[in-house]
């Protein structure tokens, strides 16, 4: 069994289903090469590789992009199109047998240093090497591949996330709640829940709330977001994942294109007591509400869904448990590749 990468991949959204082939395979046994990939025209923004067994070729595409929509050219190429953001006007363009809806992710440190220069130079040749294909990730926009590889350098490895129980007393004591999002541009009813959430923590008096939103340039701020919760610049990984352990509980809602963001699968992957809004797309399990997660009908839910998870101990620990085992079951990096592989027959 041999797993080869297409190097053009995009590897900052890839590095989660990369280390899903590592820990399936085993690392010896995956590669990039541009050999099996000269009939795909574009990955943009999608995770391209095959799997060869005893002289078998399966090809696999992973489409992480948050629009529902399939990308033609990958769908014709592929054996099985594994995507995040699926709903029902996914299948008006494509055969639903051939589309497999997986849950959500999020990127990780997969390489130590040394490892990642090396995989940026050498894919880097091996996919400039493929001319014929006007990718314009690669040739087109190549200081923002190579800034894709750089960003891993602040990401946090997988480990980091799963050690979700730190701290646990000291949360318990502060009723410690942290939420930082960005406010995005024409985002109107995910910067709406947002907001709302983080007015309602800090009006709170038993919430001890730290946090606020990002700012891009041009952005239209509403009059009733305090100056103090706006930021310029990213706070780095480190600090997210460490607050965000330390988080009594959390809140998710669907962001651009409706998607299931990185948030979620960040979450589930640290066993959080999640508040979400309804979520917009589908997943290949559904999350229960008062089972793994805890949903909202609208805004005005909000402050109550905050009050039952401050004063419910017993819902806010089940909540967490049972997120946290419906990211074992269906939502880790290996559970994906398995069941992507097992479909492929």
């Amino acid at each position: 069994m041999k797993i080869f990468i297409d190097p053009r991949s995009s590897i900052n959204y890839s590095s989660f289903y990369i280390q899903g082939l590592y820990d399936f395979f085993g690392k010896h046994k995956v590669s990039f090469s541009s050999k099996y990939f000269k009939d795909l025209q574009e990955i943009d923004m999608l995770l391209a590789f095959v799997f060869i067994n005893d002289k078998e070729i399966k090809r696999i595409i992973i489409d992480y992009r948050d629009q529902t929509d399939i990308i033609e050219d990958a769908y014709q190429w592929s054996n099985m199109y594994a995507k995040i953001n699926v709903n029902k006007s996914t299948f008006l363009h494509a055969h639903p047998n051939k589309i497999l809806n997986i849950p959500p992710s999020f990127a990780i440190k997969i390489w130590n240093p040394l490892e990642l220069i090396f995989h940026l130079g050498n894919n880097f040749f091996k996919a400039k090497i493929m001319k014929h294909i006007h990718d314009k990730n690669i040739h087109l926009r190549p200081k923002i591949w190579v800034r894709n590889y750089l960003t891993l350098f602040k990401r946090q490895k997988l480990s980091d996330y799963n050690d979700f129980y730190e701290n646990e007393n000291e949360k318990e004591k502060e009723n410690y709640v942290f939420f930082v999002s960005t406010h995005w541009e024409g985002c109107d009813d995910t910067n709406l829940y947002r907001r709302s959430y983080v007015l309602f923590c800090l009006q709170n008096k038993s919430i001890h709330f730290s946090g606020g939103f990002f700012i891009g340039r041009n952005t239209r701020i509403p009059e009733n977001i305090p100056s103090d919760l706006l930021f310029d610049k990213f706070i780095s990984n480190s600090i997210y994942l460490k607050n965000m352990k330390k988080s009594i509980f959390v809140f998710n809602t669907p962001a651009v294109h409706h998607c299931h963001g990185w948030k979620l699968g960040e979450f589930l992957c640290m066993g959080k007591a999640i508040i979400s809004s309804p979520l917009l797309n589908d997943l290949p399990v559904p999350l229960r509400h008062n089972e793994n997660i805890f949903i909202i009908e609208n805004e005005a839910d909000i402050d109550s869904a905050i009050d039952e998870l401050l004063n419910n101990k017993d819902l806010r620990h089940k909540l967490e448990k049972n997120a946290r085992l419906y990211y074992e079951k269906y939502a880790s990096p290996t559970k994906v590749i398995e069941r992507i592989i097992h479909a492929c027959g």
